[in-house]
């Protein structure tokens, strides 16, 4: 489930940023739009547009808020506080303040409004659709339509909507009408058609052919009188609205005897349009003699005067003229966005619809937005190292500067664009514009690409003041132990060795024993190394020697818990030895069990080439063998055959893809030893059996043995308490893990074989790494090695089952006394959290899928600071897409849970513990080995890349270092 939540998150961050991105874009051009309609059904793609916005990151918070439940919030507390937090205010802003914008600049409110209003037309291009209006009309707004003609003989303009005739007073001597017209909202003045004989005109019509301007209707209006105009031909409007309007007189010809206010030449472009509405008491008043219609036009502000042209004011005309007069009077503003005065669809935008689409109400909230998704995006695909309030601090104080600083540009922006005769930038300046912010962008992002690979890049020397910082895991902080050194911390000096053994570490080719050759590392010329048997408590004593490793050699011994001097780790405990060099290491082995040794000089390639060998450490008294028993170690390794590529050089294979940098290239065949077949062993029936699993890769194996009921002895080397009986369950092996099976011969076959192998063959390629879609590899083994056991050739053993039960140590065996490691009433004296993820970045100057711990790398994740004596807890969280075998050195760790569950079984005491994405442990152990010690994932790969940390006893330090110029490279 975690893991899966931590893919969506991903999915989601990256889907959401792209949306934003898109969003902020067309908030920001929507006001540059060339005509009406354009700019209409751009609002409408917008709002669209920011709804999905809005939608993906309602998503991403509660995907964020699910998988903070999922485990138990502290385990992403980063997503919570930098990816999800921020954005939810900003798209709080974006739905309060945007939203609103973008619906009234798309005409769909009024649409409706006027769809519902009785006696209005439902059609295309009625007024209840609002498909032919200007955008950004007022309500009550219309555009104007073409008068009806009367028929042959009747030139009077007929008016689809006649109101009340208003009461007329004479006009002394004048041909013309007067009319003032004063409404609560927008509105035109229809004067009464006078008939066509008359030299002047009813103000509200067109000239022959004209495109109407003005279009009005006998409307009454209160307190509206008509007032005889000077005598001339003109006329003469003023119109009063309690709503902003636009009033665009254009001359009249100087031919006419008399026009209509507001009417336009032949061929001029409406510039307002005016519906008839009902208003009560109209008085119309005679003006002086004269031909014209003198009509007063009265606006409250905002209001713009256009006279044929954008931004043209009109001449009034005097008393007596041809002309026509306007007189305009501004008010108070309001919330209406424009007029039908503001232009035909067909048009460009008016200033006032502009100066709406670039409000910074609009448009900053959404711009805003894309910064804090883009923001929250990068947190999550590139996460900070904790603690997290400086980030948001900063991501916070980001977006206020974000904020603030769009508010002033888009405040000058709306300015420009709402002026008179503002027009678009010509397209070749747009493109010059967007190739120079492509190139700015580009120049950017390379800049940031090489600094962020420089800043990467691993010192040449890091001494070990590896412990630049230190989590001290709620206990005291460094300082108060006598100070040490790892030199002073070896085994026994002194004495005869009850063992000895030499091991040489030299290149060569090899061929299996199945037939096939590789290119090898290997100790003493054999894949694997020998096998070292020793008797528990004896003194053992190993000379390394290096004879032509061109990288220098090391030998961990994996399990043991040696004094630290001789855990034979590159940088930190010793230098890796040169070619020709040698090295010795003296400890005793005080726990029976089964482990392993392998190079700790750059393990990652050493190990997948063959520097590896068993160590089991036996102890007759608790693990009685009659000279006639079997005793076996199986140890599976996946073998580079075929065309495999000398030097180690990586190229993905085993580990999984997202390392970046895996494997060694070739054909990965896994081998039971050097076999990749099947072998098999005569065994009398009744004989008892042990099988020591110990699987030297990176990712979990699965087993099967089939043919006899076993149990599961040990588990790391640790004897399991009570083991009952398992028939047929499949036992998955951590990489670097270790599994000991005991039963009896029974008189048929038992076959030992590997099911499921995520470290070969296809199963390697797999997009997630080691467990993609739990499979473990069992959808990509071709064939698997088997060991057969038989009292005779001819038995044939069972088929494994791949559908069997997992082997789960949770619930395994049967505690005897009391649980170990059980705290006091003080608790634990120092705990530890440990999140297992993954970040986007760059590691030592190149690109990859990071393998983190707590959002950090190495070396910049802190050491786990201890004190001898104390006793720890440890949980691990593993958010990211892959298995990470976590191995601490010098210490076993016990484990206290899973996901919750308690453990209460026989005591599960491990050193290398697999963590599958999405599984949460508890584990504990007591310090009690001092020194400087590695505790990294036993994925080599994930190692390599930086998911590495130390634990560090106070007081003491190493004088070795590491780094390129060092020559110790430990993974």
């Amino acid at each position: 489930m975690v893991e899966n939540l931590f893919e969506q998150n991903l999915l989601w961050a990256v889907l959401a940023a792209v949306c934003w991105l898109f969003a902020a874009r067309g908030a920001r051009r929507l006001a540059t739009r060339p005509h009406s309609r354009a700019l209409r059904r751009r609002a409408r793609l917008g709002l669209v547009l920011l709804v999905t916005a809005l939608l993906t990151l309602t998503v991403r918070a509660a995907l964020g808020v699910a998988l903070a439940a999922e485990t138990d919030w502290w385990g992403a507390t980063d997503f919570l506080l930098l990816a999800v937090a921020p954005q939810v205010i900003v798209g709080a802003v974006v739905a309060w303040l945007s939203v609103p914008a973008y619906w009234r600049l798309t005409g769909w409110d009024r649409a409706a409004r006027r769809s519902g209003e009785p006696g209005t037309g439902a059609g295309p291009g009625g007024p209840g659709t609002g498909e032919d209006t200007a955008d950004g009309v007022a309500d009550g707004a219309r555009k104007p339509t073409e008068p009806h003609r009367a028929p042959t003989g009747d030139t009077r303009p007929h008016t689809t909507n006649p109101a009340p005739a208003p009461a007329r007073l004479a006009a002394p001597s004048g041909r013309g009408t007067a009319a003032l017209t004063r409404t609560g909202r927008p509105t035109t003045t229809d004067p009464v058609p006078t008939p066509a004989s008359e030299a002047g005109t009813t103000a509200g019509t067109e000239a022959e052919g004209a495109t109407p301007a003005s279009s009005t209707v006998p409307t009454p209006a209160p307190s509206a009188s008509g007032l005889a105009g000077p005598t001339g031909r003109g006329t003469t409007a003023l119109t009063r609205t309690g709503r902003p309007t636009t009033t665009d007189p254009v001359p009249t010809p100087a031919s006419e005897a008399g026009t209509t206010a507001g009417t336009e030449a032949e061929g001029a472009t409406p510039a307002s349009s005016t519906v008839p509405t009902p208003a009560p008491s109209t008085s119309g008043l005679a003006g002086p003699t004269g031909r014209g219609t003198t009509a007063l036009t009265k606006t409250e502000p905002p209001t713009t005067t256009e006279a044929g042209t954008e931004g043209t004011a009109p001449a009034p005309a005097g008393p007596t003229g041809e002309g026509a007069a306007t007189l305009t009077e501004t008010g108070p503003p309001t919330g209406e966005v424009g007029s039908a005065a503001q232009g035909d669809v067909q048009g460009a935008p008016t200033p006032v619809t502009r100066s709406a689409a670039a409000d910074p109400r609009l448009v900053v909230p959404v711009r805003v937005g894309g910064v804090a998704v883009g923001l929250g995006a990068l947190f999550t695909l590139h996460p900070p190292a904790p603690p997290y309030t400086a980030f948001l601090v900063l991501e916070m104080t980001l977006l206020a500067l974000a904020a603030s600083g769009l508010v002033l540009v888009q405040q000058r922006r709306r300015v420009a664009v709402g002026a008179p005769g503002w027009r678009p930038a010509s397209r070749g300046r747009r493109l010059v514009r967007s190739l120079a912010v492509v190139t700015c962008g580009a120049l950017l992002v390379a800049g940031g690409y090489g600094l962020a690979a420089r800043e990467s890049r691993l010192p040449d020397r890091m001494a070990t003041a590896h412990h630049h910082a230190y989590d001290t895991g709620g206990g005291p902080g460094p300082g108060a132990a006598p100070a040490r050194s790892v030199t002073d911390l070896t085994g026994p000096s002194t004495g005869a060795a009850d063992r000895r053994f030499t091991l040489t570490a030299g290149t060569r080719i090899v061929r299996l024993a199945s037939g096939e050759t590789v290119d090898a590392l290997t100790f003493n010329g054999v894949l694997p190394g020998p096998e070292l048997r020793v008797g528990i408590g004896e003194l053992v004593e190993v000379t390394l020697v290096n004879q032509d490793v061109t990288a220098g050699v090391t030998v961990h011994w994996h399990g043991v818990d040696v004094p630290n001097a001789e855990d034979g780790v590159a940088g930190i405990t010793q230098d890796a030895v040169r070619p020709g060099g040698r090295h010795v290491y003296r400890f005793r082995a005080d726990r029976a069990g089964t482990f392993w040794y392998h190079a700790h000089q750059q393990s990652s390639t050493t190990v997948a080439r063959g520097l590896f060998g068993a160590l089991v450490v036996t102890d007759e008294a608790r693990q009685p063998t009659p000279s006639d028993g079997v005793d076996r170690t199986v140890v599976a390794h996946a073998w580079s055959v075929g065309d495999a590529r000398g030097g180690g050089s990586p190229v993905r294979g085993s580990g999984g893809a997202l390392s970046g940098r895996n494997g060694l290239g070739g054909d990965l065949r896994t081998a039971f030893g050097d076999d990749t077949g099947e072998r098999r062993e005569r065994v009398a029936a009744g004989t008892p059996v042990r099988l020591r699993l110990v699987n030297a890769d990176n990712c979990p194996r699965t087993y099967t043995l089939t043919g006899t009921p076993f149990k599961v002895a040990a588990i790391d080397g640790n004897e399991v308490s009570a083991p009952t009986d398992l028939d047929g369950t499949l036992l998955r092996v951590a990489g670097g893990g270790r599994y000991d099976l005991t039963f009896r011969q029974p008189r048929g076959a038992v076959r030992l074989t590997v099911t499921g192998d995520a470290n070969a063959g296809a199963g390697s390629q797999g997009f997630e790494g080691c467990g993609e879609d739990g499979a473990y590899g069992t959808h990509g083994t071709r064939e698997s090695p088997s060991l057969i056991l038989a009292p005779d050739t001819a038995s044939e053993a069972p088929a494994a089952d791949t559908g069997a039960p997992l082997f789960d140590p949770l619930h395994y065996g049967t505690a005897t006394g009391p649980r170990p490691l059980t705290p006091g009433d003080d608790g634990f004296d120092r705990d530890f959290r440990m999140v297992l993820g993954n970040s986007v970045g760059f590691y030592d100057g190149a690109p990859m899928m990071l393998w983190t711990v707590n959002n950090a790398v190495y070396p910049d994740i802190p050491s786990l600071l201890v004190g001898e004596g104390d006793l720890v807890r440890v949980t691990f969280l593993n958010r990211s897409l892959d298995d990470h075998p976590m191995h601490l050195h010098g210490h076993r760790m016990l484990v206290l849970s899973r996901d919750g569950e308690r453990a209460d079984g026989s005591p599960w005491w491990t050193d290398t513990l697999n963590v599958a994405p999405g599984e949460r442990y508890e584990i504990a152990f007591r310090a009690d080995n001092p020194g400087v010690w590695a505790d990294h994932c036993h994925n080599l790969d994930h190692a390599r890349d930086g998911m590495v940390l130390h634990l560090a006893y106070d007081g003491v330090s190493s004088p070795y270092e590491t780094g390129a110029s060092t020559g110790n490279t430990p993974e």
